[in-house]
């Protein structure tokens, strides 16, 4: 794909290094005349709201409103890693934790006991006007409130592929996928670093194990020398974006969105869930935001999960995350009219429920290293 047929996603670590310039100078000449007000850290991934018009002044924007109401400076500490790797950072300050809320670990990290150890259950205001199909794919215990959500689904550019050129992405399914020619058109992401490849290895293993009734790791062995497995998702999106020789990309459901709302037109990004049975299914993902266990102030925390639940939060996730917001007043941008919605697709997670996930998950890890790596 070359550059110029579709809007290249911004690089977040650019958005970062201006943000954090900002807050340096605006931190330094408030201290010069004002009394410093006391902060509290939010913890969150590197990308954390950078996809929007105006990413250096997006934090102020969304919880400015906060800090004036309970007079305090937030901090969104953008860690350059996904969200196994912020659980590592509050696993590692467990004794002395730095941060107070966590935004970012999703419906399948949430399963595990390193995540859930760092955390402290909190039932927020405002959850009970959230989709209980959201809260109980997060944390129906609580462990975490849902922030945003999207679909999990593979996505393909429409200048170099389509339903009449391609007739199987209309009703895509695994088998087809696993063809040569299409495999080697398809990039994903690595299932022990990446939240989309890990819902995309757990999407097949629903759909062979409990749809088909095969062996799952019959699809990885069919693939492996064809497919292209990046690190993490910004990387397998700049790959798409650059070879032309990868048409098909394990992203979000809300790309074509993306690509309409940017060229002010029809997008250019096609999406595809897996079809079996005449039923179209995909990997719902959820993402929460939390209570950090022990964290050095836990009043506040908790007011800020119910603020992240509000409006002036939940108006901005559409145009800035570009996922869904779960709060049920927000009316979304015009361009989410080319987003696979969530209603439109049955969930494979349905299908794997958390005690298997918790019982497999290294099992399955190490049973995909295995093949890909033979």
């Amino acid at each position: 794909m070359s550059i110029p047929q579709y809007t290249k996603r911004r690089d977040p670590r650019i958005t970062v290094g201006a943000i954090v310039a900002v807050i340096i100078i605006a931190v330094a000449g408030f201290a010069i005349w004002s009394w410093p007000k006391h902060k509290m850290y939010v913890y969150t991934y590197d990308s954390f709201m950078a996809w929007g018009d105006d990413p250096s002044t997006i934090d102020e924007r969304v919880f400015g409103q906060f800090e004036l109401t309970h007079g305090v400076d937030i901090e969104i500490v953008r860690l350059q890693t996904d969200a196994s790797g912020i659980v590592a950072r509050l696993n590692a300050e467990a004794s002395k934790p730095v941060a107070d809320v966590v935004i970012g670990i999703d419906n399948v990290l949430v399963m595990q006991e390193a995540a859930r150890a760092v955390l402290e259950p909190y039932n927020a205001t405002g959850v009970e006007l959230i989709d209980t199909r959201l809260v109980n794919a997060l944390s129906p215990d609580h462990y975490l409130t849902p922030f945003d959500f999207g679909i999990i689904a593979v996505v393909y550019s429409l200048a170099d592929m389509n339903t009449t050129t391609h007739p199987v992405l209309a009703n895509l399914t695994f088998e087809a996928l696993a063809a040569p020619d299409m495999a080697s058109a398809l990039v994903t992401e690595n299932p022990h670093l990446s939240s989309p490849g890990l819902a995309f290895m757990l999407s097949q293993i629903a759909a062979y194990e409990k749809i088909l009734g095969k062996d799952w790791t019959e699809w990885w062995t069919q693939v492996k020398s064809k497919i292209d497995v990046q690190q993490g998702w910004s990387e397998a999106w700049s790959k798409w974006d650059d070879d032309p020789t990868r048409h098909m990309l394990v992203s979000y459901g809300t790309d074509p969105a993306y690509s309409a709302y940017y060229t002010g037109s029809a997008p250019n990004i096609g999406v595809a869930p897996f079809v079996y049975n005449n039923s179209s299914y995909a990997w719902l993902q959820v993402e929460g935001v939390g209570v950090v266990k022990n964290g050095p102030n836990p009043g506040l925390a908790r007011a800020f999960v119910d603020y992240c639940l509000t409006l002036p939060v939940q108006q901005q996730i559409a145009l800035n995350q570009w996922m869904f917001p779960v709060s049920p007043g927000v009316t979304l941008p015009e361009a989410f009219q080319y987003a696979l919605h969530p209603e439109d697709v049955t969930d494979l997670n349905q299908y794997l429920s958390a005690t298997e996930i918790r019982a497999n998950l290294t099992q399955w890890l190490d049973e995909w290293d295995i093949i890909m790596t033979q």
